[in-house]
């Protein structure tokens, strides 16, 4: 006597299918959730790394800039006493708001060439020029024109200066000063995650 061989109902097979397919949904929100976090972290290290070249340069810039005896000598004529910054540093703050500092800053290993760098905000990017080095005064001005975007997505750029005795002075600095022994570089990016704000301090 032959057995007749049982299939499956129309109602088995879509409870499968359904069952199939709820399981596809959740590994694929799973799997997306997975590649948005991947690309939030590269992202994220993009964006300090960024942050790093910006405050290293800043940084070197800082250390080699002129010093005191040749700003007021052969490169630059005297600067009036009890200033705030070294005579290697000049600040601005333009009509919008906006922070500018120019650095004079030794070029090369020998020592005998000089430039002048400067760093500016324009909108949410960050740009550095240099001018051509020399080894005579006056030096040629950053040509602003020829400047490098370092940063994009900058929200934040802030340079204050340390007064002995008083504490951080917003630059530029007016009335009676003392020279500042210190810099604090903040620097201010945006990316999808919202605001990331960096921090610096250089001694003078």
């Amino acid at each position: 006597m032959t057995r007749a061989v049982r299939g499956f109902t129309l109602i088995e097979v879509m409870i499968a299918i359904t069952i199939m397919g709820v399981l596809a949904l959740i590994c694929w929100r799973a799997l997306d959730s997975v590649t948005n976090s991947d690309q939030r972290l590269r992202q994220a290290d993009a964006e300090t790394m960024t942050a790093l070249r910006v405050l290293q340069q800043f940084q070197r810039d800082i250390e080699m800039r002129a010093d005191d005896a040749l700003m007021n000598g052969a490169v630059r004529p005297a600067d009036q006493p009890q200033r705030l910054l070294p005579p290697s540093l000049v600040s601005e703050r333009r009509p919008d708001g906006s922070f500018s500092l120019e650095i004079t800053r030794s070029v090369g290993s020998d020592g005998l060439h000089w430039q002048r760098v400067r760093w500016w905000r324009q909108g949410d990017t960050l740009w550095r020029a240099s001018g051509t080095a020399t080894d005579q005064y006056p030096l040629p001005a950053a040509g602003l024109s020829k400047g490098i975007a370092v940063a994009r997505g900058v929200q934040r750029f802030e340079v204050r200066a340390w007064q002995p005795g008083t504490g951080w002075a917003v630059l530029p600095s007016e009335g009676e000063v003392m020279p500042a022994t210190g810099l604090e570089l903040r620097l201010g990016l945006r990316d999808g995650r919202g605001p990331l704000n960096y921090r610096r301090v250089l001694e003078l």
